[in-house]
């Protein structure tokens, strides 16, 4: 498959997987309020600035989520994504056999749970969660309901969406293999790639990346890095072909009200915010599946000293589409929740706007523990579990 090259020499990349790795300093360029990060435009001529990465992380052999405490308000790294199965075998023959996740439990939904997830009285749900090797962060949860589930959150590829309409877009993996190969690995396992690849060169940073179409639609995005910051790529044990879930991709209505929520009710750390130049949004444009020529602002947001767990939003000015057909929600098929584990729930509820509380919050069992549970309303119509352990 014939592939893309953008080679940048001392600049700043523009696709979703390498503008995670910027951290722009601040400058002459309009500062986000209590950020200390500007808003610069992306150009071949931007300096690419070489920091020294402030945190790293290493490999965790408990599966444990980091809690914050404290005078540390951020909700952590996104902790699980629920993605809504009509299969959940052939979920498996992708997320399992293919990227190595483990399946850590499998439980049927308990009907408290449900019923705060807004499903239907009569419809039951078999759940499976997966992890990659135990690691804290970037989590799967496959969800199988009963009666199936037919309604995608997002369907941009033949269907009514269109890749720039504001919700949910994709989730992120690292292959620490020849891109090549994940291609033969992914088709053979169903699962065809939806772009050509796309090569950054950046001093000696290097990164590909390749969308795929997943089960029932999802695409999600494979990133080959090389000498990338520990920062954000975190350096995986020996013999690992993939990642757990590094990044999750939205496509942001408004970044304003997107920063708010992120960063005051979530607490979340703005790592970057950049416009792409017109003379590089041919390839964002591409890689990201927009029509020539659109605009285009990136948003990253991170809970160091995590590398994973990241968000990514994309917004494309007056290019920037309509919410999508079928909404992300626990009912549907895709990615229908963000889950984040925290010490507090309370405090994170009075950061919150009372109408961006959609339910709880509620005690209910989660296979064999018990949370406390609610459900908050992203503005880009993100949904997020924020729970509380028992």
């Amino acid at each position: 498959m014939p592939g893309a090259t953008c080679r940048i020499s001392q600049s700043i990349a523009i696709g979703p997987g390498f503008i995670q790795q910027v951290k722009v300093a601040p400058g002459r360029n309009e500062t986000i309020e209590g950020a200390g990060v500007p808003r610069q435009k992306l150009t071949s001529h931007t300096p690419f600035l070489r920091c020294k990465p402030r945190w790293t992380i290493g490999a965790r052999s408990r599966i444990e989520p980091i809690l914050r405490k404290g005078r540390d308000m951020s909700v952590g790294p996104l902790r699980i994504v629920t993605i809504g199965v009509s299969e959940t075998g052939a979920a498996l023959r992708l997320f399992r056999d293919v990227v190595g996740l483990r399946i850590e439990s499998q439980w049927e939904a308990s009907r408290p749970l449900l019923d705060l997830w807004g499903l239907d009285p009569e419809t039951t749900a078999r759940v499976t969660h997966l992890s990659y090797q135990g690691y804290p962060s970037g989590h799967l949860r496959l969800v199988e309901h009963d009666p199936p589930a037919t309604q995608r959150v997002r369907d941009d590829l033949d269907g009514p969406d269109a890749a720039v309409d504001v919700g949910p877009k994709a989730i992120d993996f690292y292959a620490n293999h020849d891109l090549a190969e994940a291609i033969a690995e992914m088709t053979a396992a169903g699962f065809p790639p939806r772009s050509r690849p796309i090569h950054y060169v950046i001093g000696p940073t290097e990164t590909e990346e390749l969308l795929f179409t997943g089960p029932d639609g999802v695409p999600f995005l494979l990133m080959v890095a090389v000498n990338h910051p520990a920062s954000s790529h975190r350096v995986q044990p020996p013999g690992a072909r993939y990642s757990e879930i590094a990044t999750v991709s939205v496509i942001c209505d408004d970044p304003d009200t997107s920063r708010r929520f992120y960063g005051e009710v979530l607490g979340l750390n703005v790592r970057s915010a950049a416009d792409v130049a017109d003379d590089l949004l041919d390839v964002a444009n591409e890689l990201v599946g927009a029509p020539p020529g659109t605009p285009m602002h990136f948003l990253v947001f991170n809970a160091p000293p995590d590398p994973s767990g990241k968000y990514l939003l994309v917004h494309f000015y007056e290019g920037t589409g309509r919410r999508l057909t079928g909404r992300m929600h626990p009912r549907n098929l895709g990615i229908s929740l963000y889950t984040h584990d925290v010490a507090d729930l309370d405090e994170v509820l009075d950061r919150a706007n009372p109408d961006e509380i959609l339910a709880g919050p509620s005690e209910v069992p989660v296979g064999g523990d018990r949370y406390r549970i609610a459900i908050l309303a992203g503005p880009n119509e993100e949904r997020f579990e924020i729970r509380q352990p028992l």
